[in-house]
């Protein structure tokens, strides 16, 4: 099966699902492949998480499952194999056979969770096997307490549990040396040390009773704390060139995470990643904020994405040629009047050879044909070389109008040269008409005028509407197409004029960019 999407979650914890809610919630499609294995399912209740303290987490994760399905989010139970390709087409793979895409992949999940190797300290894990004084501290409130010290830095396990209990032990691992500062604070707050890395977790009937020591005695415990090293399994994401990298404090290595910016993004684009997957430090809480957080920058991502591929394509119907040939096999669109600046512009100029840019349905071309040039009129469109045909015949010009097919944006007129070039009224993106007017002047002979005609932006107050401001000029915006040696700018100056408003017919005030240069 083969489907879209434009997000698809990596691990359905809290991290994940609230990313995809900030998603789903945007209206976003959104699949969580979650492999069924929280890191936290060990534990029967969560804590620290504000409104639902004391859950079980597989019932917080439950109802979390609920809730994103109401905005459309699919959460389905696989596992993810393998990520390939890049943004906006990403492919994701699971061990259940299931292939879909994918515009961005957010990662959540793959945590585990590496104990030290004590015989039985595994299978406690989560019940009587503690780490975090904040998810489970309280819980174990004035019990015998031992902290396994398998870092230099398990004094912080010390400190944070001896606010809890005044009986607590630390049993420091072979091959570990606590800072003489942290032991002698340890020994100031009442913590005892022991030295010799335990031989097993001692359990009876189910219960935890403590730990067998180095000299084989046992060490009455209500609850073991150790730091493990959480890892991240993301072998699916070397494909696209994301390895999980050491997360390092006060020199120790704690585990493995997925480095990201600000936003949650990762070193490949389209790939973010939240919660524990970032950061071994985060609580449910915290990792269930980061997701929500970075699940609105992945969609904030995805709007300017949007937005940018809906420019893409407003520029290719504006710009383009498929548009004009349609604009143009249709009924007539222009007056087939000559346009204003160039009658006033080239009424006084010798007739010769004219070059007409962008000819439309041949108003210019014929008005110049009429005035006794022999007139080169271009245009990408086909159909527009029609209508300039057959309106120079209709007139009478027509042996003094050659059309030809011809992109300004690429043409280069090679040896060929004309005593006008006139540009009335095109108009490109991104300041694409310098360019164009650098190209028009090389076709310009000696002598010979360049006349380059547009919109001016000042227009859009007036609330006339050509385009996007950025696609009309200034004539000034031109000059630097013009080498200062080569021409003399006759005009460069804004000309207001009035003109039937196409909307309502009345009258209305536009003002013109209008460029005349003539070639030393």
């Amino acid at each position: 099966m083969s489907e879209n999407y434009d997000v698809v979650v990596v691990g359905g914890g809290v991290a994940g699902l609230s990313g995809a809610m900030a998603l789903g919630r945007s209206r976003r499609r959104v699949l969580v492949i979650d492999g069924g294995e929280p890191r936290n399912a060990p534990s029967a209740h969560a804590h620290n998480y504000l409104g639902r303290e004391g859950v079980a987490p597989l019932d917080l994760l439950a109802d979390g499952r609920a809730e994103v399905a109401a905005y459309g989010v699919e959460v389905v139970a696989d596992r993810v194999t393998g990520v390939t390709g890049s943004a906006d087409e990403f492919t994701v793979t699971s061990e259940g056979g299931r292939a879909v895409t994918a515009r961005r992949v957010l990662v959540t999940g793959g945590m585990v969770d590496e104990l030290p190797e004590v015989p039985g300290l595994a299978e406690r894990w989560g019940i009587d096997v503690l780490h975090c004084p904040y998810c489970h501290g309280w819980e174990v409130r004035d019990q015998a307490i031992a902290v396994l010290a398998t870092s230099s830095l398990a004094a912080h396990h010390g400190l944070l549990f001896r606010q809890l209990s005044e009986d607590v032990v630390m049993v420091v691992a072979d091959g570990v040396e606590l800072p003489d500062a942290d032991v002698e604070k340890l020994e100031a707050i009442g913590v005892r040390l022991l030295h010799g890395t335990p031989r097993e977790v001692v359990v009876e009937d189910g219960r935890l009773v403590g730990l067998r020591l180095a000299d084989g005695s046992v060490l009455e415990r209500q609850a073991v704390v150790v730091a493990s090293k959480p890892q991240v399994r993301a072998d699916f994401l070397k494909p696209v060139g994301l390895t999980p990298e050491p997360f390092e404090m006060g020199g120790v290595v704690m585990g493995s995470v997925l480095r990201v910016d600000p936003t949650g993004a990762t070193g490949v684009p389209g790939v973010y990643a939240a919660g524990n997957a970032t950061d071994i430090s985060m609580t449910l809480m915290a990792s269930a904020a980061h997701g929500n957080r970075v699940g609105a920058f992945v969609n904030a991502e995805l709007a300017a994405a949007d937005a940018e591929r809906a420019v893409l394509q407003a520029r290719e119907h504006r710009f383009e040629r498929p548009a004009w040939e349609e604009r143009y096999s249709g009924d007539r669109v222009w007056s087939g009047r000559v346009n204003p600046q160039l009658a006033a512009e080239a009424a006084s100029l010798t007739p010769g050879r004219a070059l007409d840019i962008g000819c439309g349905e041949g108003g210019d071309a014929v008005w110049l044909a009429q005035q006794g040039w022999a007139v080169t009129a271009v245009d990408f469109a086909e159909a527009a070389l029609a209508k300039t045909a057959e309106h120079a015949a209709d007139a009478g010009v027509g042996e003094r109008v050659e059309t030809r097919q011809v992109d300004v944006r690429t043409w280069e007129p090679g040896d060929e040269r004309w005593d006008l070039v006139s540009s009335q009224f095109m108009h490109l993106p991104d300041g694409g008409m310098v360019e164009v007017t650098r190209r028009l002047g090389s076709a310009v002979a000696p002598g010979g005028t360049l006349l380059v005609v547009g919109h001016h932006p000042d227009d859009h107050a007036t609330g006339v509407r050509h385009g996007h401001r950025s696609f009309l000029f200034t004539p000034e915006s031109l000059l630097p197409a013009l080498e200062p040696d080569a021409w003399e700018v006759q005009v460069c100056e804004a000309r207001d004029r009035t003109q039937a408003n196409p909307q309502t017919g009345e009258e209305m005030q536009v003002r013109d960019s209008v460029l005349r240069a003539r070639r030393l």
